[in-house]
């Protein structure tokens, strides 16, 4: 069986390709970090056997890849979000592997599918989860300031960041708000193409992003409007994924 694995997170990808290599017989052709680029390659080469699937990527979600493809392979979705494990997976067709993926999950994976044939199978599985998944992105979001709640819409937000175990919203005027979803959980609330994930502690809007430039040890540092009080760097395992965000 050969595979290729599309993952946007670079230290999670090369986790996955050690696991793959180290634990199971499967060929790894290629490891992707976008929706562009895994389609650039899918278009210019056979479909292999199987797919290691991140479901949110950078630029899309995997749903956005598999859209484009004339028939199915196998599939194992990767998320670190629970709330993406849902009845499609009933299905002996598709699974999935919570990151940080282990070595018995991916082998169990692995097995299960190797029983799986019929093409049929595979399409109503990844069907059925694509339909489970709320397709809409956020548009505004509920903030209470003081006694009093007040709407943000979306395009009147610029970043997303956590301190101290606390998420915040700034806003166009400058203002740090409170918001009770984590960073993991807006990742699946905003439209990927406006939001990218930076690093661990930060999400930027790409319209509010003023300048780049190289940092040390292969990352990068950003100035966003408004401006933020300390340095924002962009992770070394984002950064391809990051630069082929705003390549798109």
């Amino acid at each position: 069986m050969n595979a290729i694995i599309i993952e946007d997170e670079e230290l999670s990808a090369n986790r996955l390709g050690k696991l793959v290599t180290e634990h199971t017989s499967i060929k790894v052709f290629g490891t992707f970090y976008s929706v562009k680029t895994a389609l650039k390659w899918l278009k210019e080469n056979e479909t292999p056997d199987l797919l290691f699937l991140d479901i949110q990527l950078g630029d899309g979600t995997g749903f956005d890849i598999l859209n484009e493809l004339s028939s199915y392979p196998k599939v194992v979705f990767t998320t670190a979000f629970d709330k993406y494990v849902l009845d499609a997976f009933k299905y002996n067709s598709v699974d999935y592997l919570l990151k940080p993926v282990k070595a018995e999950d991916l082998i169990a994976a692995v097995e299960k599918l190797k029983k799986v044939h019929a093409q049929s199978d595979i399409s109503a599985a990844v069907d059925s989860l694509r339909d489970h998944i709320k397709t809409g992105f956020k548009k505004k979001f509920l903030i209470k300031i003081g006694h009093k709640f007040h709407s943000i819409p979306v395009d009147e937000i610029t970043y997303f960041y956590s301190q101290a175990s606390t998420t915040y919203l700034k806003t166009l005027k400058g203002d740090s708000l409170i918001t009770d979803h984590s960073l993991d959980e807006l990742q699946t609330m905003l439209n990927p193409e406006d939001f990218f994930r930076i690093n661990r502690h930060m999400m930027v809007c790409d319209k509010y992003i003023n300048s780049i430039d190289s940092y040390f040890n292969n990352r990068l540092i950003l100035a966003l409007r408004p401006e933020f009080d300390e340095q924002v760097i962009v992770s070394r395992e984002k950064v391809k994924a990051f630069k082929e965000w705003l390549d798109r």
